[in-house]
């Protein structure tokens, strides 16, 4: 009884586990913070992987205005679209942000997909930095 127990539950994980497939570790980790820019993980979903590319993108716009203050009308943002929602996080706020990792997932509750992206974001809203180029599998940032 123990044997199939043990054999059922780990049948169960494995499954589990092939269907959900790893998650980088900058997806639960994301690298500390530099003199010059912090890193954001940001998601979004959408019925199209480019929407959902899209929507997690403008979330890291969102997330960063708001981190410095920028009001932003969420339940505006939530109405939006594709383009349209790109569009207006541009207007919010110009920070320099540079995407540099991005892990989609298919859904399996439902259709679409589920976007996670990495970006470098500047600590000065002034000032462009110079981003450094990041390796996505190894999680650390190269000369």
């Amino acid at each position: 009884m123990r044997i199939i127990s043990l054999t059922i539950l780990w049948i169960t994980c494995t499954l589990f586990s092939f269907g959900q497939g790893a998650m980088p570790s900058w997806v639960q980790c994301p690298p500390a913070k530099t003199a010059s820019y912090y890193y954001r993980v940001s998601q979004g979903t959408g019925l199209t992987e480019e929407a959902a590319t899209k929507k997690a993108f403008a979330m890291a716009i969102f997330e960063s205005a708001f981190a410095i203050g920028i009001p932003v009308d969420i339940q505006k943002m939530e109405q939006m679209e594709g383009d349209s929602l790109l569009v207006e996080a541009s207007r919010y706020v110009k920070i320099p942000i540079n995407k540099v990792c991005q892990y989609t997932r298919e859904l399996t509750t439902r259709r679409g997909y589920k976007v996670y992206i990495l970006c470098q974001v500047a600590n000065d809203v002034h000032q462009r930095p110079k981003f450094k180029s990041f390796n996505c599998i190894t999680n650390k940032e190269e000369e």
